[in-house]
């Protein structure tokens, strides 16, 4: 009896020592893009970019994609995604010599945030539709 204890003990720290690392490392993608967001803030016309920071930021809590703040936030795979999505869009409408470091290090922050494995393909490949949905509305109805 005594050793199934320990054993379960030793299970669940295991456990909790694997969840605190997988949020550890979403939280520091989360800062790394956070920090290619102020880079780049300056350097770019923001206005252009009004329709995609207003859908990203429908997804981030109580502040906005130019400046992320709050554990929620940062330990959240879905803000992950969508400052990876704003900074590609970003990146693909700005000319291709500009912000080479910048894009290198969106790429390895994407291949961490994939090592993760936090969503499915499609699941992404969904987002990325229903955001491309969005700006297209947002194109025909500058408006609203």
């Amino acid at each position: 009896m005594y050793q199934n204890r320990q054993v379960a003990l030793s299970l669940e720290r295991q456990h909790n020592k694997k969840i605190r690392h997988y949020y550890r490392v979403l939280a520091d993608i989360n800062l790394e893009l956070a920090k290619l967001h102020k880079n780049i803030e300056v350097k770019i016309n923001k206005e252009a970019y009004k329709h995609i920071t207003e859908f990203v930021n429908q997804y981030i809590s109580y502040t906005t994609v130019w400046n992320i703040k709050f554990i929620y936030n940062l330990e959240s795979p879905e803000v992950a995604l969508m400052q990876i999505f704003h900074l590609e869009y970003i990146f693909r409408h700005e000319p291709e010599a500009r912000f080479m470091k910048e894009r290198r290090i969106l790429q390895e922050q994407k291949e961490r945030f994939d090592s993760l494995k936090p969503y499915t393909k499609e699941h992404v490949q969904l987002r990325k539709q229903r955001m491309v949905e969005y700006l297209n509305e947002k194109e025909k109805n500058p408006t609203r």
